[in-house]
């Protein structure tokens, strides 16, 4: 199965790159030979130094996501809730999955060739979600998505789109047809943002980085919801419109948090380029976001003096909607006693 899955974000051009090109040479002497002594084969290794020019990088017009849209990230194996439905079974929809194993999708599902579907879902999977599709007309349905992570690494999205070529691949429209018979489906689907994000950009004061290094180890995002639920309603159109009417998010009480760096040597901070990290939230946890830290200090001459540091911070409320990404510069600025007050390994003045 072939696919494209385009997100809403900013528009990109695809580049198609590639070099590589084998090349062989060979020793100016016979591949065996015999040895002096006339009785022992002689093997030769030929080694290999392949070298090819690069390919001329090329904009394929075809392949170029729709404006405003580029390719969804694929940086794991994921799975996809998704409801191909003809008309006879508006009434009883059924969950079908399609499994990205980190290199090819995989549909889980069977389709009749020729049949026009009409096809609702969402990506990723996981946990404990769960999903009901009720849909009331030929042109309207409420997908209801429960039991996601109010905070998370996975840019959680719904299906705004789907067609069965990328030709007039647009906003609005929901069905899909197959017409090659056979295990190979194809399917190219417009997405789009169901959580607004958050992107905790982290420097280091230039005074400070002079005196001290510090490599953030971990940082969790938590909040005081165990899971959200969402009712999406969706009303299909012919004029490239985001075809969602509404979003209704409920949560449930417990608490919820998402490891969203995890270090073992630690990340370094730095005081020009920023250390940039990325998580996802329910819009309606805008207000009540809380990050801890933890990281290690070394001096200037790379010892390490302080381990397994704890930072905790109530991030400010966001005040972001669903598809809107707030940017929350973070910078390490210790006061000058706290600097003092660090032991260092060597002594900075010598009684003579």
């Amino acid at each position: 199965m072939r696919e494209r899955f385009y997100i809403s974000h900013q528009t990109v051009l695809l580049l198609m790159m590639a070099a590589v090109l084998l090349t062989a040479c060979s020793s100016d002497e016979p591949e065996a030979q015999a040895n002096r002594a006339g009785e022992v084969p002689v093997d030769h290794v030929v080694h290999l130094a392949p070298l090819a020019p690069g390919y001329d990088v090329l904009t394929s017009a075809h392949r170029a996501a729709p404006t405003g849209y580029s390719d969804y990230p694929l940086n794991k194996a994921i799975e996809m809730g998704v409801y191909v439905l003809l008309p006879e079974n508006y009434a009883d929809p059924v969950l079908q999955r399609i499994r990205y194993d980190g290199a090819k999708w995989h549909a889980l599902f069977s389709v009749e060739k020729n049949k026009t579907y009409t096809v609702y879902g969402y990506l990723p999977k996981t946990g404990d979600m769960s999903s009901t599709l009720t849909k009331s007309t030929a042109d309207a349905a409420t997908l209801t998505i429960s039991g996601m992570q109010p905070v998370t690494t996975d840019d959680i999205c719904i299906i705004t789109g789907v067609k069965e070529s990328e030709e007039g691949l647009k906003e609005g429209s929901f069905s899909w047809k197959q017409d090659i018979e056979g295990d190979d489906y194809y399917i190219y689907m417009l997405l789009n943002h169901l959580y607004a994000s958050v992107n905790f950009s982290l420097k280091v004061s230039e005074g400070y980085a002079q005196l001290r290094t510090i490599k953030l180890k971990t940082m969790t995002l938590s909040v005081n919801k165990a899971s959200v639920n969402a009712a999406v309603t969706l009303t299909h159109n012919t004029e490239g419109n985001v075809p969602i009417t509404s979003v209704t998010y409920t949560s449930n009480d417990g608490s919820c948090s998402a490891e969203i760096l995890n270090s073992a040597e630690g990340e370094k901070l730095r005081s020009t380029t920023p250390l940039n990290i990325i998580a996802c939230f329910a819009p309606t946890m805008s207000a009540n976001l809380t990050l801890d830290s933890t990281y290690d200090v070394y001096d200037s001459k790379g010892n390490l003096i302080r381990a397994n540091c704890e930072a905790t911070n109530k991030i400010p409320n966001l005040e972001a909607s669903r598809g809107q990404r707030v940017q929350l510069n973070l910078t390490v600025d210790p006061t000058y006693l706290y600097v003092m007050s660090d032991k260092d390994l060597d002594n900075l003045f010598t009684i003579e």
